[in-house]
């Protein structure tokens, strides 16, 4: 973890300096001018720091308009960097003037971080049918599966009622959750938990342990989705229905942070009954070979497809089993990763559009 937060703030150096030597290149600018960028460069470097500390303090309003102003500058500064590395290139094989290579940098720009934001309210519903001989035949299974809401100063309400919206429309057996669930300070916001709690499908409700949970605090976290309704499953296994095992394991991250975590995929799932159908509900989609044999089927998130949907198919398919929708990972045995309802970053997808996943398992035949 500590490694990943200094590479990402040695980068958003860099991405703040690249469009500092941009614009100062790009126009006739005074020595008053640089200073005042150098100032301002250097606060919205902080800022992601600042809306953290604001939140972990309970400043409910500072930090919520804090971050949104933050993360929107996030990514617009890493867009900018983007698209201004690829109009650089662009300019060597036809010379641009730097004040049109700034403003065409910019209005492209602008162009992507509006239809990112967009993207970010374009929920998908992907659909997926698995038969087995585990459920009587004739019999269907409907599972809703939701990721990644990161509830917090940015994503809130909007966010719920998307999810609500389809669990309305679904009508499933049951709902998983597999973590970042939470992702700041929501003492004074219990009734996004209460919003989550509209969901009340028959077979019950589970979620596992993101690493944002770890991240905003887990005992609140814990306290937050068992309001919510939801049964948290860490390192068991439960029977449901008579018809499944569902099992779930921490995320990894929190050993880091100094918590007891329930990790061994194997372990839990060895106790489970080998005739019911059984899925695992882990949050990163990272799968223990050793346990294939004691499993049907694994579902994740943390992915977000990548958020860019370049690096969901390029880093995310070498670190990942894959960064979205289903693998086969032996004969019969599955994983299915969720893209995630809301964003840890900024609010903005670029052809990762959000999403959340709808399981159908139906009985068949030996």
């Amino acid at each position: 973890m500590a490694l990943f937060v200094l590479f990402f703030f040695l980068f958003y150096i860099l991405v703040h300096y690249y469009a500092y030597r941009k614009i100062t290149s790009s126009f006739s600018v005074s020595r008053f001018t640089r200073r005042l960028l150098t100032v301002f460069f250097a606060l919205t470097t902080a800022s992601p720091i600042l809306w953290r500390m604001f939140d972990r303090e309970g400043l409910t309003e500072v930090s919520r308009w804090t971050a949104l102003a933050a993360l929107l500058w996030m990514g617009f500064v890493i867009y900018f960097f983007l698209t201004g590395i690829a109009v650089d290139l662009l300019g060597r094989l036809r010379p641009l003037q730097p004040r049109r290579s700034f403003l065409l940098t910019l209005s492209l720009t602008l162009l992507l971080c509006i239809y990112s934001h967009l993207e970010t309210y374009l929920l998908q519903v992907e659909r997926f049918t698995l038969e087995t001989p585990k459920i009587p035949p004739g019999k269907e299974v409907k599972i809703l599966h939701i990721s990644d809401l990161h509830l917090g100063p940015v994503m809130r309400e909007d966010r719920i009622e998307m999810v609500l919206k389809v669990y309305r429309r679904e009508k499933p057996h049951l709902v998983v959750a597999t973590g970042d669930m939470v992702d700041g300070n929501l003492k004074d916001a219990y009734h996004l938990a209460d919003m989550l709690s509209q969901m009340d499908p028959p077979w019950g409700k589970f979620a596992v342990v993101g690493n944002h949970e770890y991240y905003a605090g887990l005992e609140h976290s814990l306290s937050f989705l068992k309001r919510a309704g939801f049964r948290i499953l860490r390192g068991e296994v439960v029977t449901v229905a008579g018809l499944l095992n569902v099992a779930g394991v921490d995320d990894p991250d929190g050993e880091r942070l100094g918590y007891r975590v329930f990790t061994d995929e194997l372990e839990v799932l060895r106790g489970a009954r080998r005739s019911l159908y059984t899925i695992l509900l882990k949050h990163r989609p990272v799968v223990q070979r050793e346990a294939l044999p004691y499993l049907d089927l694994v579902l994740a998130g943390h992915s977000h497809g990548g958020v860019l949907f370049f690096v969901g198919y390029t880093v995310l398919r070498i670190l990942f089993e894959t960064d979205r929708g289903i693998k086969e990972l032996a004969p019969g045995k599955f994983i299915i990763v969720s893209k995630g309802v809301g964003t840890g970053g900024p609010p903005m997808r670029l052809l990762s559009p959000p999403d959340v996943v709808v399981v159908t398992l139906r009985g068949r035949s030996l």
